[in-house]
């Protein structure tokens, strides 16, 4: 039975259909992969051996490439994974080989007002609750190798504070003379923390660190999770770890993790992170959900990796591209695509008459607050000038060479 969207919640939709949707090994037999292409984490979700997929297909031909993306969102957004899910079962309904790829939500937004990020309506990623809450792990993995680099910076701090230079000679190591004004990195955790974001550390004795100002960030903005989404192999990914910079010296010098030497154990903890996530649609489409960098401070894609594999394993990869073209086509294009030296086929830009109100003068949306009544009433006249914003979209896209297609995410209470 298929729920009306417009009397039911997503994650209701969701649930019934997750009651018939396909287990992981249905959709490795589907996708047509080897028994040790797949890796099991129970009977809905999986990870997939990119390494041995992609040996195994390289001189299979890629399949068409396609980005969805969308003009200025509203703070309630526009609906951009909507439409890619849908785009996939559209292309699965017609008997197309079709691959989703999209980006894994944080905790942070899943927990506050936006949300998760696996559609609606009757075109969603499932299972719902894991794809919100950790599925696989990936983000506790991040955690975990930032925040060891976090743990190896501040204990270099404090041996450098306790230790003469023959002492920390005598245990392999020279001193860095960290300043500790001058710190970089910060910890990480999967909510929006606020009370963590500004925080004194190493207020106890001499072995209990270096006393100074510090921070939590959520673990999303890890320069890891970006690194995870460019990564082409696991070597590229230990090359881009050891680059980061974690502080400053005494003199302005940058301090990285290859100069702490945890860069190597920091990837170590992303060894099977690496591994695109798989998953699949209402429908049972496949969907490799993998990475997921904001759009606002970092690259906002899902995986070069994910993609890779899709266009081996099927004819048709649709992908997204976080916040409008502005931002997120514009790194899909100048960033992601030259990293992966893949060319998208086709983009397609996400509309609603929501936003185009929005951007033509009605009220702003706010979120958590009821939508304002102007947008519950047909205006001709906001919606035209809205469009000046959807030409520039258009217009951002096109100078990548692709003439993209624009998509009306129509609601339920839109006039015609």
């Amino acid at each position: 039975m298929v729920l009306d969207p417009t009397k039911h919640a997503d994650w209701e939709i969701a649930e019934e259909a997750e009651s018939r949707m396909k287990t992981v090994q249905e959709l490795a037999e589907q996708l047509g992969l080897d028994k040790e292409e797949l890796l099991p984490h129970g009977h809905y979700l999986g990870k997939l051996d990119y390494r041995k997929i992609l040996d195994r297909l390289a001189d299979k031909p890629d399949g068409k490439y396609i980005d969805v993306t969308a003009i200025t969102p509203t703070p309630l957004g526009e609906g951009k994974s909507t439409c890619a899910m849908g785009l996939v079962q559209g292309l699965g309904k017609r008997n197309k080989s079709v691959i989703g790829t999209i980006r894994q939500p944080s905790g942070g937004p899943t927990m506050n007002i936006k949300g998760s990020a696996a559609g609606g309506g009757l075109a969603q990623c499932i299972p719902l609750t894991p794809f919100s809450l950790g599925m696989t792990g990936d983000i506790n993995a991040i955690m975990n190798a930032h925040n060891l680099g976090m743990v190896a910076l501040t204990s270099r701090m404090q041996h450098e504070a306790n230790y003469t230079d023959e002492i920390l000679a005598k245990r392999g190591l020279k001193r860095l003379d960290i300043h500790p004004k001058k710190i970089e990195l910060g910890w990480i955790i999967d909510f929006c923390a606020q009370a963590l974001r500004n925080i004194t550390i190493g207020i106890g004795g001499k072995m209990d660190g270096v006393t100074m100002q510090s921070k939590f960030s959520i673990a999303v903005s890890s320069e890891i999770m970006a690194i995870l989404a460019v990564a082409n192999d696991l070597r590229d990914m230990r090359e881009r770890i050891a680059r980061i910079v974690v502080a400053y010296d005494r003199q302005d010098r940058p301090i990285t993790t290859a100069d702490l030497e945890v860069d190597g154990a920091m990837t170590a903890w992303m060894v099977d992170a690496i591994n695109p996530n798989l998953m699949q649609t209402l429908e049972g489409q496949p969907v490799m959900v993998h990475a997921g960098p904001f759009a606002n401070i970092a690259i906002g894609q899902s995986s070069i990796i994910a993609d890779r594999v899709a266009l081996k394993l099927a004819d048709y990869n649709v992908t997204e591209s976080g916040f409008g073209a502005d931002i997120g086509f514009e790194k899909f294009w100048n960033l992601k695509c030259r990293y992966s030296k893949l060319k998208p086929n086709c983009a397609v830009i996400v509309a609603t008459i929501r936003a185009l109100k929005c951007h033509g003068g009605a009220p702003i949306p706010v979120p958590g607050k009821p939508m304002p009544a102007e947008y519950g009433q047909e205006n001709v006249g906001w919606v035209e000038e809205g469009c000046k914003n959807l030409i520039h979209h258009i217009e951002t896209v096109k100078k990548a060479g692709i003439n993209p297609v624009v998509c009306i995410n129509a609601f339920y209470t839109d006039t015609d």
